[in-house]
């Protein structure tokens, strides 16, 4: 433990639980992570942490994944979008992955290349729209995600079957809650706030045009 030794005497020292230790009861946990004025109770900041740290965890993992398979991170979630899309039944074109990447044709018809050339998809005549090419899977691809992700997921689906299920229940409802504070808490651009007449006439006097 670390005591903060700002106390005045006579006064019980307030502890700080160190890196790797449990915060005491009564106390939080005070990583610069949790931020707000307000003073949350102990439990109610044990199961974020333990959230961030799976996702620590999961981005530790799919690193080693990226690493294993010689891909970058946009390379990898292509693959599992063709791998999900081809267990449903859907042959996705190359704008099916601009949209679901977010970034640019060029970018895209790129990534399909380095895939192809790792045997990972090939092209293909795409079923329903024939002016377009479909992307599709290999075998391989698929043989190489489920044996780095099988384990993993098969003891994801362990803990998960060993929760009663009105503990899954409570589980479900804490992690939509968190779904929607997420999707809730993005940050508004800024706006520009417009010039006051003394500054636009100071601009003027510098032969600035004014900000419209």
């Amino acid at each position: 433990m670390i005591h903060d030794n700002g106390e005045r005497p006579g006064k019980p020292a307030r502890t700080i639980a160190a890196s790797g230790e449990r915060a005491e009861v009564g106390t939080v946990k005070q990583n610069g992570y949790w931020y707000g004025e307000c003073s949350p109770a102990p439990e109610a900041v044990h199961p974020l942490e333990l959230l961030r740290r799976h996702g620590q965890a999961e981005r530790k993992m799919r690193a080693e994944t990226r690493g294993s398979m010689g891909m970058n991170e946009t390379d990898l979630s292509a693959l599992r979008f063709l791998l999900r899309t081809h267990r449903g039944g859907m042959v996705p074109r190359q704008r099916d992955l601009v949209d679901e990447l977010g970034i640019s044709h060029a970018s895209v018809s790129a990534l399909i290349d380095r895939l192809c050339r790792g045997g990972y998809a090939e092209r293909v005549a795409h079923p329903i729209d024939r002016r377009s090419v479909g992307i599709v899977p290999t075998e391989y691809s698929d043989a190489q995600i489920r044996a780095t992700l099988q384990r993993m997921h098969a003891h994801m689906l362990d803990a998960a079957s060993a929760l009663s299920a009105t503990e899954r229940r409570a589980v479900a409802k804490f992690l939509e809650g968190i779904i929607s504070s997420v999707e809730s808490g993005q940050p508004e651009p800024q706006r520009q706030s417009k010039p006051s007449p003394q500054r636009q006439e100071r601009q003027i006097h510098k032969g600035r045009a004014p900000l419209q």
